[in-house]
């Protein structure tokens, strides 16, 4: 008997051990059970859930682990058109057991099974225990279930745990634990502030639309209650549906000795350019969705930035440029525009972090490369960020920086490269500089041009989408934007 014969003994043994086991008053639950797991439902609403009620380290967590899982979901998939395994025999199970639906595709491998693995492999990186204890018996009773309803061989169940458990390894590679700054990145001094500290002087914009999974309302209210306690003289402007953010924050720069703004980086995106152009000094009240700017000075919260205030420590920092746009983070092009497209378009809808998982996922499974010339270099491109001074080089997506002062760009560029231009880019993101090729970039410059012959040439400024010119030129200004910064921070 050949060793093939003798596995296939051997999962049919465990298969119908499996099967036979169990209370019967259990049955009716499992179908719902299996029900509730298709199109990787638990997976999806778990993600959401963890992205709009916790922190910057959950919602990595949540990003990390949605896409093991459809990682996973789609190499099984793959591997269901190779394999010619069928179904097993459910002649003997109960029907009230029975799933509520037949399975057209083969039973090699559970790609259920391998979604929940991958899962819970990416969640146990860094989770909390019990989160990670609650996720790993979901996944484990993802897996039971599959045998037990008739749906799996055991065989099936144990390659989908082998592919989710390598498809978590990709997901960690791709946006790995990483410890958070603690006070702040590098900036340059620029001494002590003069204004009023009791906020004589100073504007606040808010805007109440950018607070992550918050009512707007509410969260107008919560800012301005912290701002009138702690700064009773300050001015605060509400921004509505209707205003020109542009046109308030230049009158707000204009009209005031200090520009504060409060919401998510786009918003602050807007007020640094009205800084600058009226050389007033920034300071950030973090209440936005990532709010990555504000946490890379050190401001990871409103009363810690109200706090920097108080104390007057100013600081300056680089910004970048890109057809006449700054960006205090990152500019990008390739597929990444078309992405937020998609999740600005879905956020309205289902929320922020559910309609940027729903994008990805899209995004993954039908980008196609953009033709680009890259400083005179044509190239298909994948994606590309070009990074505010240079970012910690984890994995292949830009995490924090630890310094805000460097002078330099920080470019990241995926290009596709044939043949099986999916998979070469897999390796490229995943081996990096091991595999000899050149298809993954980094480096440092001071400028870069890039030129998009096709339409729409859509840019990524800080997270906001914009149709710019066939060539664009990114550049640095060096020290330009002064901001307030906690005591700890200024040229740490």
């Amino acid at each position: 008997m050949s060793l093939l014969s003798r596995l296939q003994r051997a999962d049919e043994f465990a298969y119908r051990r499996i099967t036979g086991a169990g209370p019967a008053v259990l049955d009716p639950y499992t179908p719902k059970f299996v029900q509730a797991t298709d199109n990787m439902a638990p997976w999806f609403l778990m993600s959401a859930t963890l992205a709009a009620t916790g922190g910057p380290r959950l919602r990595r967590t949540a990003l990390r682990a949605i896409l093991a899982a459809g990682t996973a979901n789609a190499v099984s998939a793959v591997v269901k058109h190779l394999s010619n395994r069928t179904r097993p025999d459910t002649s003997a199970i109960p029907e009230a057991r029975s799933p509520y639906r037949t399975y057209p595709s083969t039973s090699f491998p559970s790609g259920h099974t391998a979604a929940a693995a991958g899962y819970a492999g990416a969640v146990m990186a860094d989770a909390p225990r019990p989160l990670a204890g609650l996720v790993a018996a979901l996944a484990g009773a993802v897996a039971l279930s599959r045998v037990h309803s008739g749906v799996h061989y055991p065989g099936d169940v144990l390659a989908g745990v082998a592919i989710g458990s390598g498809a978590a390894l990709l997901a960690r590679t791709v946006l790995p634990p990483r410890p958070e700054l603690v006070f702040g990145a590098q900036t340059v001094p620029d001494g002590e502030s003069d204004a009023d500290r009791e906020g004589s002087g100073v504007t606040v914009v808010v805007n109440p639309r950018a607070a992550a999974g918050a009512v707007p309302a509410l969260s107008l209210t919560d800012v301005t209650s912290r701002v009138a306690r702690a700064l009773p003289k300050a001015r605060v402007l509400p921004l509505s549906a209707e205003d020109d953010v542009a046109e308030v924050m230049d009158q707000a720069a204009r009209t005031s000795e200090v520009l504060a703004v409060a919401g998510g980086d786009g918003t602050v995106n807007a007020g640094a350019r009205a800084a600058l152009e009226y050389d007033r000094p920034l300071l950030v009240l973090p209440d936005g969705t990532l709010n990555n700017f504000a946490r890379t000075l050190g401001l990871t919260s409103v009363d810690i930035a109200l706090r920097a205030f108080i104390d007057g420590r100013l600081a300056r920092v680089d910004v970048g440029e890109v057809d006449g746009r700054i960006f205090l983070n990152t500019a990008s092009f390739g597929s990444y525009p078309r992405m937020v497209e998609r999740r600005d378009r879905w956020a309205e809808r289902i929320g922020k972090w559910p309609a940027f998982a729903l994008a990805l996922w899209r995004d993954l499974r039908e980008v196609s490369p953009t033709p680009a010339l890259v400083d005179g270099e044509p190239t298909r491109v994948w994606w590309a960020f070009v990074g505010n001074c240079r970012y910690r080089t984890h994995g292949r997506v830009p995490a924090l920086r630890e310094r805000l002062d460097d002078g330099r760009l920080d470019v990241r560029v995926l290009s596709a490269r044939e043949p099986f231009p999916r998979l070469r880019a897999l390796a490229d993101v995943l081996l990096g500089g091991l595999t000899g090729s050149d298809g993954y970039a980094e480096r440092l410059t001071t400028g870069l041009s890039l030129s998009l012959p096709g339409e729409p040439r859509l840019l990524a400024v800080d997270g906001e989408v914009v149709e710019g010119p066939a060539t664009v030129v990114f550049t640095k200004r060096h020290a330009a934007l002064r901001v307030f910064v906690p005591a700890l921070s200024s040229g740490h």
